[in-house]
Formats: C-alpha cells, structure tokens, sequence
C-alpha cells in the first residue's frame, strides 16, 4: 500500500520564502495596499486569522483596542506567548473560538486559499463580526496568469539556489498550501456579499485575475444580515 510522502523540510520554507527577496517586497506591499479603504478611524476588537510569526498588526493605519489572532499552529501561538499587544487563540481551522457579534474587523491576510472549506469559513467570520463591521482579505491570484510566470521563475530560480529544494518540491509545497483557486474564490465572495463588497487588483487594478499577482476586497456586515449571521 503506498503512503504520502513527508516533506517536513518543506512546511518551515513556506514562510520563509514568503518573505524573502522579490516575494518580500511585493508582499510586504500587498500589506500596505490593504489598508488603503475608506473605513472607520477606530475599530475597538480586532481579529487576525492565520497570521503565522509575520501578523499584519505593523501595518494597520486605524485606532483599536484589542488585537487577537486565531492559529491552527502551535508554533505559531508560542510566538506570541510575550506579545503584550497581541493576544493569540488556538483554533481547529474551522470554527472560531469567540462569542458572535464582537469583533469590528477581521482580517484575513493570504490565508483563505488554505482552508478546507471556504465558503462556510466566510459565514464564521461574519458571525464573529459585528454590524457594520469589516472583514478584510487579501488573496494571491493562483493560478492566474501574472502568478504563474512569478511562480516559473521562483521555482527555477529562487527554490534551487536559495531554499536547496528541487522543482518538484516547490511544487508540491505550493500544491499542499494553496488548496483554494482565486477564481473560485472570487466566485463564492461575490456571490455570497456582491452588495457588501470593496475590491481591488494589484499591482495594475485591471478587473482581471491573469494581470495581476493579488485580489483585495473588503466586506461589510450590513444590519439586514444580522438574523442570518
């Protein structure tokens, strides 16, 4: 019977690669651009989800009063274990641990193409919001067409020389985390929130996935949602 291979290697190189080199600085812009919105000057509790050790909280141009983070990692939650300005919460990956109708903002940064379900992911974070409040995600746009020729030159390139890791490998790690198509995900948010939503393409804020490398949008929980939430 054949069994999965275990790439362990692999699973720390994904944050790292993240925020190295050419990735770094187009990441570290898809941050700022993320706070680009016309919004409210203070929102009291706010929620990060999948954050890993690189949170976005830097980053933020608004007032608040509290910052969480929920995390399927372990690891992760020990990072913040000293954080005096960040109150860290291990969760399953599906359901929240939090009363619904508390946070003001939940962000949500490059991390909803890993989850299983993200469709019912996305009615989690509306309960746990409350009204009025804004959910913000930011998305790579894999596999589109601008992605896909970062990711030849990344795999050919960045994955030999610098992380001593094949082609295939770097495959395979892409392939294992980014389990969500940004055309799917795009689907089920304009479906499920069209008259809720901000959206933004980066870098050439052209409406089209293939020429641009990232998909920002910004829900807001209106009133009329609240028994459904």
């Amino acid at each position: 019977m054949y069994k999965k291979k275990e790439f362990k290697k692999l699973t720390p190189l994904y944050d790292v690669h993240v925020y190295e080199g050419i990735n770094g600085i187009a990441i570290r812009y898809c941050h700022k651009k993320l706070e680009c919105f016309k919004g409210k000057e203070k929102y009291n509790n706010v929620l990060e989800i999948g954050a890993g050790t690189t949170p976005h909280i830097d980053y933020i141009k608004h007032k608040f009063d509290n910052y969480y983070i929920a995390e399927t990692s372990e690891a992760s939650i020990k990072h913040y274990e000293n954080d005096k300005k960040i109150s860290a919460v291990l969760y399953d990956g599906v359901k929240l641990p939090f009363e619904n109708n508390f946070f003001d903002r939940i962000i949500i940064f490059h991390a909803l193409e890993h989850i299983n379900d993200p469709e019912n992911f996305l009615f989690e974070m509306m309960g746990k919001l409350k009204n009025d409040g804004l959910i913000s995600i930011s998305l790579p746009t894999d596999p589109g067409l601008l992605w896909r020729l970062g990711k030849i030159f990344t795999k050919y390139y960045t994955a030999k020389r610098t992380y001593k890791i094949s082609s295939n490998e770097y495959d395979y790690l892409l392939a294992t985390e980014h389990i969500n198509s940004i055309f799917n995900l795009i689907s089920l948010i304009r479906y499920n929130f069209k008259n809720q939503i901000k959206e933004n393409f980066l870098p050439f804020k052209i409406k089209l996935v293939d020429l641009n490398l990232f998909y920002i949008v910004h829900i807001t929980k209106r009133r009329c949602l609240e028994e459904i939430f």
